[in-house]
């Protein structure tokens, strides 16, 4: 298997994309990954090596403010997550056989991307893995009891301060351990080449940016604008995790309603938000993706036998 090969996707706004390729240039399909909100492209390292171990062309990227990639000068809103992922999908993958999944916020900038852009769906009719995700605005409580009360206010506790006084935020983070995922070290030197791990991921971005894009999960809504998503079908598949307190079941409900058509997987029995890195929910979405990979090989197959 090749090594991972790092490109840069440059958007309009001069955001720098990180881009990670695994898997041989001229394999028969790519799949596209896109990773949450406070993550990199490492939290599909398990994928990653299970596609291009199989023979699949794997791209990741990290999202703008994530990782090694850069905020740009627009605001970080996921409208602009999903048009950066038209721009990864364009550069990477102009043509041919497609595989897309995102988790969470990834799965928000596949949304964003379909309601913005819909004939680029509906021309390349890609399979779509929405993993831990949701159509609507991003919570604080997963629930109404008072343990989700209680992980309510914890959040809040840190969000609003660094919403409020997001330079303030950023002297205090400069303080903090070098391993805690809040810690701010704009001078430390990264490895480029692979993305960094998810605990790293906005080590290198100031506090404003991160903020704005909480600023738009919080308001984010793509109800009544999926219809062309939904016109793919079974093609899109819903997962989650039976243990998900960061988008609850009420969620992944409100989401399977705007793609009725849609296929909605059983919740993964005790695995939490992170699905593909969880140890049961890896299992899952490994065999969820292989398996469209395989449908799609099959059906570029049968049209060249058919041609």
């Amino acid at each position: 298997m090749s090594p991972t090969a790092r490109s840069t996707t440059v958007t309009p706004d001069g955001a720098h994309l990180a881009v990670y390729t695994d898997g041989e240039p001229d394999a028969p399909l790519t799949v596209i990954l896109a990773h949450g909100f406070l993550e990199s492209a490492d939290a599909w390292r398990v994928q990653t090596r299970h596609l291009a171990a199989q023979g699949y062309r794997v791209v990741r990227y990290d999202q703008r403010a994530h990782g090694h990639s850069t905020p740009g000068d627009a605001l970080v809103t996921v409208a602009r997550l999903g048009a950066d992922l038209g721009h990864v999908i364009l550069d990477a993958a102009p043509a041919g056989p497609l595989v897309l999944a995102g988790h969470s916020m990834g799965g928000m900038s596949i949304m964003a991307l379909a309601s913005r852009y819909p004939h680029m769906f509906l021309e390349r009719r890609p399979h779509i893995a929405l993993v831990s995700t949701a159509c609507t605005k991003a919570t604080f409580s997963p629930g109404h009891g008072p343990l989700h009360w209680a992980k309510a206010i914890s959040r809040a506790a840190y969000a609003y301060p660094i919403c409020w006084m997001p330079s303030a935020a950023d002297r205090v983070r400069r303080t903090l351990p070098a391993n805690h995922l809040w810690a701010l070290r704009p001078e430390s030197p990264r490895d480029q080449d692979v993305p960094p791990p998810c605990r790293e991921a906005i080590h290198h971005t100031p506090s404003a940016p991160v903020v704005q894009l909480w600023r738009s999960l919080r308001a984010y809504d793509t109800t009544g604008a999926l219809h062309e998503l939904d016109s793919l079908g079974d093609r899109v598949e819903i997962l989650t995790g039976e243990c998900d307190d960061m988008i609850p079941m009420t969620k992944t409900r409100e989401l399977a309603q705007q793609l009725p058509h849609a296929r909605l997987h059983e919740p993964v029995p005790g695995a939490r938000h992170r699905l593909p890195t969880d140890r049961r929910g890896r299992i899952v979405v490994t065999g969820t993706l292989t398996r469209m990979c395989e449908a799609s090989r099959y059906a570029l197959t049968a049209d060249v036998l058919a041609g």
